[in-house]
């Protein structure tokens, strides 16, 4: 069973502020292979994923000369159309610190998420060229990124909100966060955890 303690919320800080802020990310952890933090290319997909995300929740950290952006403004606008007036009581851009322990392991995290319904539901807004949702969801462990946030902001539920290029169509996907369990999780507070000062001496 993984424990949460000590969380910290962070709101109205920028997006800077928040890599400089102490603990590991869910992005960080997936990309780190035998301690070795594998190198993002910064694609297409990626600009305008980072372009979207930025027009719904923090209009200040888009880069409005980036010639993507107009096709960005548009997808951003399918998905603001398919809130409508609930995007109002959104809370956007929540990050949070965090100490997470397992056995006698434990690490420093964090996360930010892009919507947060208080007390409700974390919600995470994605935009792909796929058509396999489920697929893609498994393949960039979407699910341990929303438990994660989930656990953060202690919400009982979690949705990944998925904007498909190709369908032309918002997806809704539930997550199940009501497990205090998750292999992900676990094997990566083992692995880059310390072991915890009560334990050090048994």
């Amino acid at each position: 069973m993984i424990e949460y303690s000590n969380i910290i919320r962070y709101d109205d800080i920028s997006f800077r502020e928040y890599l400089n802020l102490n603990g590991r990310s869910h992005s960080s952890l997936k990309n780190n292979i035998n301690g070795v933090k594998e190198a993002i290319t910064i694609t297409e997909n990626i600009r305008i994923g980072s372009l979207v995300d930025g027009i719904l929740t923090d209009k200040k950290a888009v880069d409005y000369s980036d010639e993507l952006y107009p096709y960005a403004k548009s997808l951003a606008f399918e998905i603001k159309n398919f809130f409508g007036d609930h995007i109002c009581v959104l809370k956007s851009q929540v990050s949070y610190t965090g100490e997470i322990s397992c056995s006698e392991f434990s690490m420093t995290v964090k996360g930010r998420l892009d919507f947060l319904l208080e007390d409700i539901a974390t919600l995470d807004i994605k935009i792909t060229k796929s058509k396999a949702i489920d697929t893609l969801i498994e393949y960039m462990g979407y699910e341990n990124q929303l438990w994660h946030y989930s656990k953060l902001a202690k919400t009982p539920k979690a949705y990944l909100i998925i904007y498909s290029i190709p369908l032309k169509k918002v997806i809704v996907k539930s997550v199940d966060v009501s497990s205090n369990t998750n292999f992900f999780w676990e094997n990566k507070i083992i692995d880059f955890g310390i072991v915890e000062e009560n334990h050090v001496n048994d």
